[in-house]
């Protein structure tokens, strides 16, 4: 893969690097700001921050090399190229909520707070991340021509190969469909702020909907995963993440809190 690259004086960065580090520096900053609201210990909170995107990157590059095998067994010297580009969502999520619920034991903080504290921050991520994907040529969208439908959506974007054709703005649309759940994210934290005994998880909801627009987005994705009859992979985990949601959501807002009456 040949990434964009900044030139910062006399250093040339790759466009994919730059990003990510924008997203890891402004996911940290919100979840900072989220501690200092909703914590006495905001540190703690950190640091399940910290274990949550340690854990979130391995994962997600693992599972970004198992998807995208057939180029990366031609290619082995770039599989720990992290650098070049390409981590995958569910890869992350899944090594993230491993890293973060492992910190919150460790921290002694209860998970859903935490959780939520980190939602702010990893919707931010998420809106950079797709940037750095789309100057990355990773996560592209399909080939689109004149007269499809949608066609307004089309740019000329690299494929994984290098090859240029006019695609869909996937990452595009991801980023700012990201931003959207940043924005709700931060509408329900601020309701829980402003009503302590509303039973709201931030967490959940927000996944779910983000979750959502990630399957929607699948059909627009050009780039090779594995197919599951006529539905891909990724697609079905975006579905299956959507119900999860929406059931620890409710779960959560059925919760009472124990009478103090006897």
């Amino acid at each position: 893969m040949a990434p964009i690259l900044f030139t910062l004086g006399w250093i040339d960065v790759p466009s994919f690097t730059a990003l990510m580090a924008l997203a890891l520096g402004a996911g940290l900053w919100l979840t900072w700001l989220q501690a200092r609201q909703t914590s006495p210990v905001p540190s703690d909170v950190l640091d399940v921050a910290f274990a949550a995107v340690l854990l979130g990157v391995i994962a997600a590059r693992a599972t970004y090399v198992a998807a995208n095998w057939g180029y990366f067994s031609m290619h082995t010297d770039e599989i720990a190229q992290i650098w070049q580009g390409g981590l995958t969502w569910h890869g992350g999520l899944a090594g993230g909520l491993i890293g973060a619920a492992l910190a919150s034991v460790w921290r002694k903080l209860s998970i859903q707070p935490a959780f939520d504290a980190l939602t702010p921050g990893l919707m931010a991520g998420a809106a950079f991340g797709w940037l750095a994907c789309y100057l990355g040529g990773v996560a592209y969208g399909r080939e689109i021509f004149p007269g499809d439908f949608m066609w307004f959506l089309a740019a000329d974007l690299p494929d994984i190969y290098g090859l240029w054709n006019p695609r869909f703005s996937t990452q595009l649309l991801g980023a700012v469909w990201a931003a959207v759940c940043l924005v709700v994210a931060l509408a329900l934290s601020r309701h829980s702020l402003q009503k302590p005994q509303a039973k709201i998880s931030a967490f959940a909801a927000t996944i779910a909907v983000y979750s959502a627009g990630m399957f929607v987005l699948g059909f627009t994705r050009g780039d090779a995963v594995p197919m599951i009859g006529a539905w891909r992979l990724d697609q079905i985990l975006d579905a299956g993440i959507v119900v999860v949601g929406i059931v620890c959501a409710a779960l959560v807002a059925r919760r009472r809190p124990l009478s103090t009456h006897q």
